[in-house]
């Protein structure tokens, strides 16, 4: 069989079906479920690094561990939140070695990367903000819940699993968060 026509064939497989088959050992079904969840793992924790050199190495770092993880995974479960159970941690191991790094310099010496370059429209620039304002707004499960539910359109109950809260948890989380942000999704509109 050719190279394509194995690519082919496992794209249209389920994301659980390629997990079991590169936990067997087929390195190109671990390829696959890379290929298709590196961008939403890399737009995830963008939103919780300082710096561009960080979200790719954080990113590769996600698939890293859970190439070596793969065999605690359990098929008949879903593989999207299993992953980004790996990226949330892989988030907060990076935000602890940071805030120790923190530590160790003033705060003079730390150096923030620049607001995001001027590209797209109006409400690319709006979304851009306002999930600024929440990152900055929210207490971390607060923003992760509310970018798991809204950007990677996780359950209630896979978000649960990823932060290892209940769905009522979670439900409390998000309703604080959208609480928390009404003042400023007023603003917004206002300004619109």
């Amino acid at each position: 069989m050719q190279e394509s026509e194995v690519r082919c064939d496992l794209q249209s497989l389920p994301d659980e079906q390629l997990a079991r088959r590169a936990q067997e050992g087929c390195a190109a079904s671990f390829e696959e479920l890379v290929r298709r969840y590196q961008v939403p793992v890399l737009h995830y924790l963008r939103r919780k690094a300082f710096a561009a050199n960080d979200v790719e190495d954080m990113t590769q770092e996600t698939f890293l561990r859970a190439y070596r993880k793969l065999r605690h995974y359990r098929s008949d479960r879903a593989f999207r939140p299993w992953l980004f159970t790996v990226a949330f941690r892989v988030a907060l191991n990076a935000a602890r070695n940071e805030k120790r790094a923190e530590q160790a310099k003033t705060m003079g010496d730390l150096v923030l990367d620049a607001p995001p370059s001027r590209r797209g429209s109006d409400d690319h620039e709006t979304r851009l903000r306002l999930w600024s304002i929440a990152e900055d707004a929210l207490s971390e499960p607060q923003f992760t819940a509310l970018w798991l539910f809204y950007v990677e359109q996780l359950s209630v109950r896979e978000i649960g699993y990823v932060l290892g809260r209940s769905a009522a948890s979670v439900k409390t989380a998000l309703f604080r968060a959208r609480k928390r942000l009404e003042p400023y999704l007023r603003e917004f509109t206002m300004e619109g």
